[in-house]
């Protein structure tokens, strides 16, 4: 007996809906380095970090408390977490200082703690809002059996300029999954943000370069313009022209971090109408003037 099959079983047998979140991991960069001197003072940026090193002898500060860095562990950090550096001499803020260069082919692991050096595998990536908006903080979780294979591809990836590929690609955003998932639950805790913001901060996200009215962000949410700015406000914390202006400083960072722009085309690319603007605003929101955050810069 001949049956028809209706093209709605054949797509999805079930008539529950399934509402997955949006989950993006957005790399920054990727690298493998030897420093000699990591030496630095507040590390706060717009962005998450993971770091590995196998060779042990350096450190971060945190809140007091000194984080050790070696084979056995894998820090997170989330976002705008503030924390210092430490490899070579007593934690200073006075004397930030830092030395190193690419892990190469000819480099060894076993002649790095002789010579007072060590390695550091890291990521700069992000996960977009809410995600990026989680509580400051530093995480340990322990290095497995798991990470191993994959972190070891993606240095020899890093070492032979490789690193950009499609599988490396996807190598990187498996291992920052697979240590994202070792986080507390709680740290993803943010609340039950309404579909209509969360649908306006990603046409924000899209669109953050040009000029958006608080009219047009509220027609992306279907709602009248007073009513979707009290409610934006109430979820996000923040106004939402406020809000534009953060996504344009953090794009910024993010360039001055992982590029070498200038600071006249990073306040054109990131919708400033010119440098003067950009350095009031910049200042206004991270305390700092561009150029001196420019010149702190460590890509570590």
């Amino acid at each position: 007996m001949n049956r028809k099959i209706s093209e709605e079983i054949k797509i999805d047998p079930s008539d529950v809906h399934q509402n997955f979140k949006d989950v993006s991991i957005k790399i920054f960069c990727c690298r493998y380095w030897i420093l000699e001197e990591w030496e630095c003072d507040d590390l706060k940026a717009p962005f998450w970090r993971i770091y590995h090193n196998s060779v042990a002898g350096s450190s971060i500060r945190y809140k007091g408390k000194t984080i050790p860095m070696n084979q056995q562990t894998i820090l997170i950090i989330p976002p705008n977490t503030s924390f210092s550096s430490q490899l070579k001499y007593p934690f200073n803020k006075e004397d930030e200082s830092i030395k190193g260069r690419k892990f190469t082919e000819q480099d060894r692991l076993e002649q790095l703690a002789a010579k007072g050096k060590v390695d550091q595998m890291f990521f700069h990536f992000s996960l977009g809002y809410p995600l990026d908006f989680v509580r400051s903080g530093i995480h340990e979780i322990q290095f497995n059996e798991r990470n191993k294979l994959p972190l070891e591809q993606i240095k020899q990836a890093c070492i032979s300029d490789t690193i950009t590929g499609f599988q490396e690609s996807l190598r990187i955003k498996q291992l920052i999954a697979d240590c994202l998932l070792q986080l507390p639950a709680e740290i993803w805790d943010s609340g039950n943000i309404d579909h209509r913001i969360l649908k306006s901060i990603k046409f924000m996200e899209a669109n953050f370069k040009r000029k958006i009215t608080n009219d047009q962000l509220a027609d992306t949410a279907n709602m009248a313009t007073n009513s979707f700015a009290r409610l934006f406000k109430t979820s996000t914390g923040t106004a939402t022209q406020q809000y534009i202006l953060k996504l344009r400083i953090q794009a910024s960072c993010n360039l001055m971090h992982h590029t070498n722009k200038s600071l006249d085309e990073i306040s054109y690319e990131c919708g400033f109408s010119d440098r003067h603007h950009f350095s009031k605003i910049f200042k206004k929101i991270l305390k700092v003037t561009p150029s001196d955050y420019k010149k702190q810069l460590k890509m570590v």
